[in-house]
């Protein structure tokens, strides 16, 4: 009975990742019918309703008893992790391959143990610094090769060069770090992930409901067609919420190190998904930089487990 259980959680942990691997390619499908405010406004909307009644039944309260202390920290996850990652994975998705974005994605586990190591004090091996650097150097041959004005490994002029697509692939990368960093040091102010997540998505439903009046116009969003709500609904009911049930799942009945491994692959997954189901292509050079930054995630990983701090 036990080896079923494991076998049905590495069945749900692999689909979770197939499903976050395929949003940089669903996500398409919405920016291309409606402006980016409004995909990240809707999907959320619909997000954060889902999550508030999660939240009922799993704690038997609408809204959570936190201190001001608290609920500051689920703010920012919010305006961090929900507000300005969607706006700007969004934003990168309506001028750049999806490829390109997850493959710059990649590079965020690395990212995230740099921004930890100085949060929480702890100090990186030689082993795991070597892996960043490696995760490093595939992530800038990645943004080189995906640069029409470059095309190629090295471009000491690429700073001029860089697309806006390729910034926001960027700014998103790095609040995706800043967001799993202020998730463990919300979880460590004995904050409920289910608390966490949902009270996230709600301030940032609310942010980008600002944004979108600010920006956009919401009278549309009852024209939209069929394609932009079956992936809003993939994107916020399936992918946002059960797959993040899923992957939760995982971590307490396989451990985080063997979960987080099969994260990693999510770059790599969403390659083969776009070539499969929706006629994505990448170039030689960007999908071997790619897998320079895996390796690089992967190096940067095992040194962490081996130290204890994942």
């Amino acid at each position: 009975m036990e080896n079923n259980s494991r076998v049905a959680c590495y069945v749900k942990l692999i689909l979770a990742i197939a499903i976050w691997a395929s949003i940089y390619h669903v996500a398409k499908i919405a920016t291309k019918v409606a402006d980016v405010e409004v995909v990240a406004f809707v999907r959320y909307l619909i997000t954060a309703i889902v999550f508030i009644f999660l939240h009922r039944f799993k704690t038997g309260r609408f809204i959570p008893n936190l201190d001001k202390n608290q609920w500051l920290w689920v703010c920012i996850l919010g305006i961090v992790g929900v507000f300005l990652y969607n706006f700007l994975f969004f934003s990168a998705e309506a001028l750049i391959s999806g490829n390109i974005v997850a493959i710059m994605y990649a590079f965020a586990p690395c990212l995230t143990t740099i921004i930890s190591s100085y949060v929480f004090k702890t100090s990186l091996s030689w082993l795991s610094k070597l892996g960043i650097l490696i995760a490093l150097l595939g992530s800038l041959g990645v943004i080189n090769y995906a640069t029409p004005e470059c095309g190629k490994l090295f471009c000491p002029n690429i700073i001029t060069h860089v697309g806006r697509g390729e910034i926001f692939g960027i700014l998103a990368t790095i609040m995706f770090a800043c967001y799993a960093v202020i998730s463990k040091y919300t979880a460590q102010k004995n904050v409920a992930a289910i608390t966490m997540n949902t009270y996230a998505a709600v301030v940032g439903c609310i942010c980008l409901g600002l944004i979108t009046i600010i920006n956009s116009d919401l009278s549309v969003i009852p024209h939209l067609g069929f394609e932009f709500w079956a992936s809003e609904i993939y994107m916020s009911i399936i992918a946002t919420v059960l797959a993040y049930i899923w992957y939760l799942d995982a971590i307490f009945k396989l451990g985080v190190f063997k979960t987080v491994i099969f994260q990693n692959t999510i770059p790599l997954q969403a390659v083969i998904i776009g070539y499969i189901f929706f006629g994505a292509t990448i170039g030689a050079g960007a999908l071997i930089c790619g897998i320079v930054v895996l390796c690089g995630v992967y190096i940067t990983n095992y040194a962490l487990s081996l130290n204890g701090k994942v």
